[in-house]
């Protein structure tokens, strides 16, 4: 499978169409792709605080309140990819709150948050091991995406609802 993904990323077609046949072929698990971008280990988080829980009700709503349950849990995998990844802060609340990361912290809509019982199962649901997130450790919704530093620098691995999906270069 990590030959297979280093062809991907290597823009070979024959591996690029092989892949596709091979996924479309087999079932294969999120996990199975995190090799995208190899020096992040998988998002598993084996223990949430009440604390973090709550921060996690928050920006999951903040972020995708309009998303069907796959984009909101998409949100958390994010999170919790990040956590896995030297580049980022190791725990839920420093991930959440570093500079100019998440849009609903600067602009207000984490501190008037209020989410509902399904966005709460939702964030369980992640917690508890749903994962959608094929090692994305960034998104960005897809309106005004052009030419954004997202598209820029990062590679965008998939686009679910109104978000785009990337991993660092």
């Amino acid at each position: 499978m990590i030959k297979i993904l280093k062809w991907v990323a290597a823009g070979s077609l024959f591996g690029a169409l092989f892949f596709i046949i091979l996924v479309g072929a087999l079932p294969v698990e999120a996990s199975q792709l995190r090799t995208i971008e190899p020096d992040c280990e998988p998002g598993i988080v084996r223990y949430v605080t009440d604390a973090e829980r709550n921060i996690l009700y928050r920006i999951a709503w903040a972020e995708a309140r309009g998303e069907d349950d796959k984009g909101i849990i998409l949100v958390v995998n994010v999170i919790f990819n990040r956590m896995g990844c030297p580049s980022f802060p190791d725990t839920i609340q420093e991930v959440v709150f570093a500079p100019r990361q998440f849009s609903p912290i600067t602009n207000g809509a984490f501190a008037r948050a209020t989410p509902c019982e399904r966005i709460k199962g939702l964030v369980q649901q992640a917690i508890d091991g749903a994962d959608h997130s094929y090692g994305a450790t960034f998104f960005r919704t897809v309106a005004g995406s052009a030419g954004s530093w997202h598209e820029r620098a990062l590679n965008r691995i998939f686009t679910h609802g109104a978000h785009h999906f990337y991993v660092a270069r």
